[in-house]
């Protein structure tokens, strides 16, 4: 609830500080054909992106955790969150700022069923790419090479 919150917060400054009004530059055509491209996706496709979303991100982590200094730390989440993002994967936190930048870019209002009809199988998405495909996966890894053998 809090990143909905966050997010929301922030779209309502972007559009208060006259951000999001058409007219207001090249970005605001940008925000509207990106919450129009999330929102028409169908369920198994933004379920999908979803999955593979959070399997890049679940790696940034873990390189992350892998360097020492900050700057290696930075390093290590860069690629994969900027391959997730040229890619055109979907990341429900990411979606709950942009879809409604983008609805109230063309100005009109925030549609609720179709942000939601975005972010559950996004959440869910990212919920199996994150849990399933790599947590599971090295939970069970570590723990067939931990324990008593016999």
């Amino acid at each position: 609830m809090a990143n909905l919150a966050g997010s929301l917060a922030c779209v309502a400054m972007m559009h208060w500080g006259g951000l999001l009004t058409p007219g207001a530059g090249p970005a605001v055509a940008t925000a509207a054909s990106i919450a129009n491209a999330k929102i028409a996706l169908p369920f198994h496709e933004a379920f999908t992106r979803g999955v593979l979303c959070n399997v890049l991100v679940c790696l940034a982590v873990w390189q992350s955790y892998a360097a020492h200094r900050v700057s290696g730390k930075i390093m290590a989440m860069v690629l994969p969150v900027a391959a997730f993002v040229a890619i055109g994967f979907e990341h429900s936190v990411a979606n709950m700022y942009l879809i409604p930048a983008g609805m109230l870019a063309v100005g009109g209002s925030v549609d609720v069923a179709a942000v939601l009809g975005n972010l559950v199988p996004v959440t869910l998405g990212n919920v199996v790419g994150g849990g399933v495909l790599v947590a599971l996966v090295y939970w069970v890894i570590y723990l067939r090479g931990s324990g008593p053998q016999g």
